[in-house]
């Protein structure tokens, strides 16, 4: 016989117990029964009056009459004793339930048993303590036959009203959150209509007013002409508005990016000629640097290049008053996969700057800090929107710092394949130039990311596995074999810290005295103490943060990885 089995009947003699107990007790029958039965039966009892949760046993027939409550229950009922429980309840599993949820329980606990004979039922519904308090029930409960017994529930009960509450408050905070964003997207909707109608008003007004004048003085070529041209710039400029409109809604369905030669120098530079003109007008100091690029010919959209580098450099001029700077700026790094290169694009300026406020919503459609007769530049505000999801679909990332009154910097970081001339090349200047680091990780998936993402960042990786390991590997070097040492805290064998006091103490002074970084989920300032205690010149926290760790190594190798 399993113990399932033996379970069953142990639950089963139980019961048939408790109802032969109550049925001698109520001198409803006379019944010779076993008193070791009873025994087992008053052990039962007593166990489920020290449960934490309530206990019930009943009748499924019979008007649900109650057989057994356990103490728990009495006290989620307010009840001092189980006479007072039964008068209560009118000694009824029906009793016990708030009148208006009874229907419903009791349909959910018949379709669960016709479901599933092995499974506890659930059911939630509402009790009226004796106190008059409403509260709420979680109810799991089973249904059992027993030959001699008859049918019977026994059920575990919990009070659920706090957890019940702290459901609502968080359904209700949700709604309250949705109808905030709802009114936010009406707000920015009716913004943006009030912002549509009015800025396209004005170059229509102007299209209208000039092709009048224009009219007026068809005996006056030359008046004439001047007009017309105020309005070809009007008809542009209206068909610009209308052009971000249309791409703010095609970047919300699927858009194909290409992926063929194009030239990051030539791009630039069209842009560049493109918005001379307009800088000019402005006597904006305009400036293009792109001598930090050494492979240019790659592998992208260009066309989808071209409209974030217009996007960002026309901005800057727009909102940069007269005699003001803005600067276009292309770096490259190389990684040593050879296959790609990471590149940098600034777009710097000293114009009117963005409150910290509007900063939180620069890339959002329909959002303009100022409209346009306060900030004299007539435009939609979809512009930065169109050139953040453009970045996002090729790969990259996009990030503003600005001050107001000072200026803006908007930075692109992105990822291109190169073009198969510059492969050999890359990886010609990868063994010349690229700075070796050993790299202490004892967590295999941890090791992996972590060469991946130093090799993409142009660095040549010797992985070891604990403290001991580069220990070893350091007394065997000699000085240049490595420029640099990323060591992790906690590992098996030896931890980063003992390793790092045993590496200063190598003999070789040029081997000693290497930097050593550490890279460690250990954060306290008792760590970090210790780390600098150890000799670890710095200490850097996990998730790698992978610009401050470039600039760390940087600081400390006054080395840059292949620039």
């Amino acid at each position: 016989m399993n113990q399932h089995e033996n379970e069953r009947q142990l639950i089963e003699q139980v019961l048939q117990t408790l109802c032969l107990q109550k049925k001698t007790d109520d001198q409803q029958a006379d019944i010779d029964y076993n008193w070791s039965n009873f025994e087992v039966a008053a052990s039962f009892k007593h166990f489920m009056d020290e449960m934490p949760g309530g206990f019930l046993i009943y009748y499924a027939e019979r008007g649900e009459e109650i057989i057994y409550a356990n103490r728990s229950l009495l006290r989620i009922f307010q009840c001092e004793s189980m006479e007072d429980f039964r008068q209560y309840t009118h000694n009824s599993f029906r009793g016990m339930v708030y009148p208006d949820d009874l229907e419903s329980v009791e349909e959910s606990i018949c379709g669960q048993i016709m479901a599933s004979q092995y499974d506890l039922d659930y059911v939630e519904y509402r009790i009226l303590r004796k106190d008059g308090e409403i509260r709420w029930i979680e109810d799991y409960g089973h249904y059992v036959h027993n030959e001699m017994v008859g049918d019977i529930f026994y059920v575990f009960l919990s009070d659920a009203t706090e957890k019940h509450d702290r459901l609502l408050r968080e359904k209700k905070e949700v709604m309250v959150s949705s109808l905030k964003q709802a009114s936010q997207a009406i707000d920015s909707k009716n913004a943006f209509l009030a912002n549509i109608s009015h800025d396209m008003r004005t170059p229509l007004n102007a299209i209208f007013g000039f092709t009048s004048l224009a009219k007026l003085n068809l005996n006056n070529p030359q008046e004439a002409a001047d007009y017309l041209e105020r309005v070809e710039t009007a008809a542009h400029l209206m068909l610009d508005m209308i052009e971000k409109t249309l791409e703010v809604s095609a970047l919300s369905g699927e858009v194909e990016i290409a992926d063929v030669e194009c030239d990051l120098r030539e791009i630039l530079q069209i842009v560049y000629d493109s918005l001379q003109k307009q800088a000019q007008a402005k006597k904006i100091n305009f400036m293009l640097d792109c001598n930090d690029v050494q492979h240019s010919a790659v592998y992208s959209d260009p066309e989808k290049l071209r409209q974030v580098l217009f996007g960002l450099a026309s901005n800057a001029i727009n909102y940069t008053p007269k005699n003001g700077q803005v600067k276009i700026v292309l770096k490259e790094d190389i990684g040593t996969s050879h296959d790609y290169a990471f590149y940098h694009l600034k777009v710097q300026d000293n114009g009117i700057g963005i409150s910290p406020e509007y900063l939180e919503h620069i890339f959002e459609p329909f959002c303009r800090e100022k409209n346009s007769t306060q900030s004299g530049v007539h435009a939609l505000g979809l512009g930065l929107t169109i050139v953040k999801g453009i970045v996002d679909l090729l790969g990259g990332s996009i990030d503003v710092q600005s001050v107001v009154n000072q200026g803006s910097t908007f930075t692109v970081d992105i990822s291109l394949r190169l073009q198969p001339q510059y492969k050999v090349a890359a990886a010609e200047a990868a063994k010349k130039e690229a700075l070796s680091i050993l790299l202490v990780e004892d967590n295999e998936i941890n090791r992996e990311i972590e060469m991946e993402l130093l090799e993409r960042m142009g660095y040549k990786v010797f992985p070891t596995e604990n403290g001991l390991e580069a220990l070893n590997k350091m007394k065997a070097a000699a000085p240049g074999d490595f420029d640099l040492v990323l060591m992790d805290l906690q590992m098996p064998v030896m931890d980063g810290w003992r390793a790092a006091v045993e590496i200063r103490a190598l003999p070789d002074p040029k081997v000693a005295n290497l930097p050593i970084i550490a890279l460690s989920a250990n954060v306290s300032e008792r760590d970090q103490q210790k780390s600098k205690d150890s000799g670890i010149d710095a200490h850097l926290v996990k998730p790698m943060d992978l610009p401050l760790l470039r600039k760390t190594i940087e600081k400390l190798t006054k080395k840059k990885p292949l620039s």
